[in-house]
């Protein structure tokens, strides 16, 4: 691979899969939203191109030069909340939006000429599960943003066929890394630690599987040069730990003083108790 298109270029993803590429001599024609404070997320290089471009704006961009090989989707909206506190995730006319931008960012890696699309999908599309998630695991969305991925996820795959489109679909789990949220578990905990304040927590019990995002950016890139990668494939450690065993860590690793207590806090409604990938596929192709 010479050339990747990444939409959502500075999103956590989308940025460390820019820095994968430049480490491997490979350009980047990066798309992020227009006027994005998260601009600064892009390392300072002749081998970027950055193209500011809203989501609404795919269908109509024509590029001025063409001639890359893989076009990676990762922009996605409506992830956080309204200003009432609303999770967007849950709202179905929003999330049906990027079903829509989707389909025009496929349509758009044509007109780059690139040879395949790679969406980023999420673990939300198969719902609660007991066991480890391969590409024939049931697809049973608990939310809207779930049925979202998968929708766009099919609907790309078929428009890829139509226009002579290599398509992989990559199910990402539990990613962590620079430029992580605010909100999730990890930071979460870093910051409280380093505080020196109490985080609440749950038992801890849920088995989970998580991966840096150096490493999910060397899964993406050679997703995108590998000739037999097609179809779905789950992006993850493929190793599940109780998650009590990363809150050690993390509370050992910051030096905190503060009393590890487990059980605070209620498992949420519909509480995800078993998240790891089965990478067999991925680790063959």
């Amino acid at each position: 691979m010479n050339r990747a298109v990444i939409s959502g270029a500075t999103s956590m993803l989308g940025a460390a899969l820019v820095e994968e590429c430049l480490r491997h001599s490979i350009d980047v024609i990066a798309i992020a939203r227009r006027n994005s404070p998260r601009l600064d997320r892009l390392p300072r290089s002749d081998r970027i191109h950055l193209i500011e471009c809203d989501l609404d704006e795919l269908k109509s961009f024509e590029p001025s030069d063409g001639g890359a090989d893989a076009f990676y989707h990762f922009a996605w909206g409506s992830t956080g909340r309204d200003a009432d506190g609303n999770d967007l995730r849950l709202d179905p006319e929003r999330q049906m939006l990027n079903i829509e931008h989707t389909l025009d960012a496929v349509r758009l890696a044509k007109r780059f000429g690139c040879r395949k699309f790679l969406f980023a999908g999420s673990q939300a599309e198969y719902g609660p599960n007991d066991r480890p998630l391969d590409r024939n695991t049931p697809i049973k969305p608990t939310m809207a943003y779930g049925v979202a991925k998968y929708a766009a996820g099919r609907l790309a795959e078929m428009l890829c066929r139509s226009l002579a489109l290599d398509f992989v679909h990559m199910r990402i789990l539990s990613v962590y890394g620079i430029n992580d949220g605010a909100n999730t578990l990890i930071s979460y905990l870093i910051r409280s630690y380093l505080n020196n304040q109490r985080p609440q927590l749950t038992a801890g019990e849920q088995l989970w599987d998580y991966l840096h995002a150096d490493d999910a950016a060397r899964c993406f890139r050679l997703l995108g040069e590998c000739n037999a990668a097609q179809g779905v494939y789950n992006i993850g450690s493929g190793c599940a730990r109780p998650l009590r065993d990363y809150v050690e860590i993390i509370h050992r690793l910051t030096g905190s003083t503060v009393p590890l207590i487990f059980g605070e806090r209620p498992y949420a409604p519909n509480q995800v108790m078993h998240l790891e990938a089965d990478i067999g596929d991925l680790r063959r192709d």
